[in-house]
């Protein structure tokens, strides 16, 4: 809405202006006119309207010390125009639409209807004392006057309203539209992650039914039906894990699932999934840097160490031989703060076609369906998982969770209530 800089806007129009005031001087006319200030008040007109226009474009909307140079640039213009009008005959002068134009253009640049009143209105009265007290007007161009004030009144007033409406209806389309741009990411967002749970599902129930039709349609060992019957059961237990996490997941994006949180240390939390990162086939250089000091952090822990397990296991996947992984921690704006930076090895980091593996800027790789779930454990803890990458071979993974304060150990009313009822209830006797 704010593309380009109003000064300039303002000054552009005048520059037009001018030269259609200098070419009224041209015509014939019954008024007297002093030319040599005329011209002077023009000139006075165009430095200004070059000192605008060397100003650079704004793409952020103006604040209060830029309105307060526009309505100085616009005060400025009407002055200048009231002069031309002084020396050029008065109320009779050819000017006055040029007064009227700067104004009600002036109005309009101000959402604000006070603002916009209190800029025609000093635009009026100097009009006023212009052509009252120093033009000397007749007593037959009372009317003209009069009828000029007004218009002047009136047409600020509807185009300063009809500025503000089309600033109101703008904002209403930017809003929609990021409405729309969200509820698009969210799409994607629930299509990948539908995805990767059909592709997690597709395998444990490929290996199932696989291993099953080969146990019924043919005879088979007793050593080799002991082993299809284990991978059997194993898939199962995996597809049922499956399934308990995405019911795990349905339950924190409802808000039903109650997390049993306790105080732990980030380091405590750490060195439980660190050896994930330890693969022999694959080593991976680990650096950590957690200060003693560090704030700790009340969370469900079971559920935060299936988000570091995720974590790490989709690094040691994506890393490739020879990564270098650095873990540091830090206090900052009532958040502790977990920063991975992963140097990413030869083959790492790229698909076999090249592609990158590691997901675009700013967001979570849906497709990846232990990162999402992690996701949502930690925005169920209030807090935040970023990924975003650096330059050259280097990415960077960022956790935030909220520092341990007094509100965590706050009990809600109801709580409090249903506590006493057990006590009461638990007391000998009752």
């Amino acid at each position: 809405m704010y593309r380009h800089n109003l000064l300039r806007m303002l000054g552009s129009l005048w520059w037009i202006s001018i030269a259609a005031m200098i070419a009224m001087l041209a015509l014939p006319h019954s008024a007297a006119i002093r030319y040599d200030m005329v011209l002077l008040a023009l000139l006075a007109m165009l430095v200004l309207g070059l000192s605008a226009s060397l100003l650079p474009y704004r793409e952020t909307p103006p604040g209060r010390g830029f309105g307060l140079l526009v309505g100085f640039f616009s005060l400025a213009l009407s002055l200048l125009t009231c002069v031309a009008i002084r020396y050029s005959g008065g109320a009779h002068s050819p000017f006055f639409p040029f007064l009227l134009l700067v104004t009600a253009f002036s109005s309009g640049l101000f959402p604000a209807p006070g603002t916009a009143t209190l800029l025609s209105g000093l635009s009026l009265c100097a009009y006023l004392v212009t052509v009252l007290l120093l033009a000397q007007p007749r007593a037959s161009d009372a009317q003209l006057i009069s009828a000029q004030s007004f218009l002047l009144a009136l047409v600020s007033f509807v185009v300063n309203r009809m500025g503000a409406e089309s600033r109101k209806q703008a904002m209403e389309r930017e809003r929609a539209m990021e409405e729309l741009r969200t509820l698009s990411q969210m799409d994607r967002a629930a299509s990948s992650f539908v995805s990767a749970v059909s592709f997690e599902m597709r395998t444990p129930l490929t290996s199932i039914l696989g291993f099953s039709e080969m146990l019924v349609s043919r005879e088979t060992e007793p050593e080799k039906e002991r082993e299809y019957v284990e991978i059997i059961a194993r898939e199962a237990q995996n597809l049922s894990k499956l399934v308990e996490d995405l019911l795990d997941v349905s339950r924190l994006e409802s808000g039903k699932l109650r997390l049993q949180k306790e105080v732990i240390g980030l380091q405590r939390l750490l060195e439980v999934s660190m050896p994930l990162l330890e693969s022999p086939r694959e080593p991976i250089r680990v650096k950590t840097s957690i200060p003693g000091d560090l704030s700790p952090v009340m969370v469900d822990t079971q559920r935060m160490k299936r988000v570091f397990d995720s974590l790490f296991a989709y690094i040691t996947r994506k890393s490739g031989p020879g990564s270098e992984v650095r873990l540091s921690a830090k206090n900052e704006g009532g958040e502790v703060v977990l920063t991975v930076n992963i140097r990413k090895g030869e083959n790492g980091g790229r698909h076999h076609n090249g592609t990158r593996v590691f997901p675009p800027l700013g967001g979570v790789e849906e497709g990846d369906l232990d990162l999402a779930i992690a996701r949502r454990i930690v925005q169920a803890h209030q807090g935040s998982l970023s990924l975003i990458p650096t330059s050259g071979a280097w990415f960077t993974i960022v956790l935030r969770l909220p520092e341990l304060s007094i509100g965590d150990f706050l009990v809600a009313p109801s709580s409090i209530s249903d506590a006493f009822e057990q006590g009461a209830a638990g007391e000998p006797g009752s």
